[in-house]
């Protein structure tokens, strides 16, 4: 299936920054609450739908487990996360990873402000017991912008940490932008895909972009306090005009790299969307371009 091995598909010339890498929004909320719950599959079954970029934010359970976390909701272990990344990198060479690891960020709500905390040790003896980062981790290089996917497999390396503090070892500090504005990913369906286009324009980085396509819910805005399930059923029909959008001008399509949604296991499209704007990007490796994209429609 073309979506566990995509990447071998992609030049080697290619800078990592230039692929257009799908991702999941909190990759680990897939047994969180409904109103927390962004992704209906688990790291494996997210990784087997072609993503590569995973969003981790963390906390410590009352018990002191290490957990994964979207807000005050906990739900898995990060230990049973590795576990599942540990089985993805026994599965195929081809493939590289990004894991955005850190803490949840502080929150405030109402006159209170929520800090999130995981002991940065209990999280390095975790990433060596499961994922070995002295052996996989890609971290020693001077700028991401330089970086090809060639570059990374010449090292035999398989997946980068990212980590704004560098809390972890083996964490990378390189640059990455995540763009969002409340009112903007506040907005119904129609307008949302205008407005998030934007936001696009409006910014760039030598780093990572990661592009967020899903929209939130908030007081205040037009979606309001809704299940984010029922956010991205009413956005589906909208989605392919986002990626349109992208591939249409040319400077929106140089600079996209990770997009990044919610319920990307729910079926192919969003993921089957992403991954053509490599080819329009003409990054496949010459020769295999319609290969790629019949394999993207087949069944699955």
């Amino acid at each position: 299936m073309i979506y566990s091995n995509w990447m071998s598909y992609i030049k080697d010339d290619a800078k990592i920054n230039k692929i257009v890498i799908p991702g999941a929004h909190n990759a680990g909320s897939y047994v969180m609450n409904r109103m927390a719950c962004c992704q209906e599959g688990d790291l494996y079954k997210q990784y087997e739908y072609g993503i590569r970029h995973f969003c981790i934010r963390l906390d410590t359970a009352s018990d002191g487990t290490i957990v994964l976390a979207h807000g005050i909701t906990k739900g898995a272990s990060l230990e049973s996360v590795l576990y599942q990344f540990r089985k993805m990198l026994h599965q195929t060479e081809s493939e590289f990873f990004i894991f955005d690891i850190r803490e949840y960020y502080d929150q405030k709500i109402g006159t209170v402000t929520m800090r999130y905390k995981a002991d940065p040790n209990k999280v390095d003896e975790l990433l060596a017991e499961y994922i070995e980062p002295e052996k996989y981790a890609f971290w020693d290089f001077d700028n991401i912008s330089d970086v090809t996917l060639g570059d990374i497999r010449r090292s035999g390396k398989r997946y980068i940490i990212l980590n704004e503090k560098k809390d972890y070892k083996y964490s990378c500090d390189c640059p990455c932008i995540f763009p969002w504005n409340k009112k903007a990913y506040g907005c119904l369906a129609p307008e949302f895909t205008r407005e998030i286009i934007k936001i696009f324009d409006e910014n760039s980085t030598e780093g990572f972009y990661w592009f967020q396509t899903q929209q939130t819910p908030n007081l205040g805005t037009q979606v309001g306090v809704v299940t984010p399930i029922r956010l991205d059923m009413s956005l589906r029909p909208y989605y392919k005009s986002i990626i349109e959008q992208l591939a249409a001008d040319p400077q929106r399509l140089d600079k996209v790299n990770i997009i990044a949604g919610d319920f990307m296991t729910y079926d192919h499209s969003k993921v089957r969307d992403i991954l053509r704007l490599n080819l329009v990007k003409q990054i496949v490796k010459p020769g295999l371009e319609a290969e790629f994209e019949k394999k993207l429609f087949e069944k699955n």
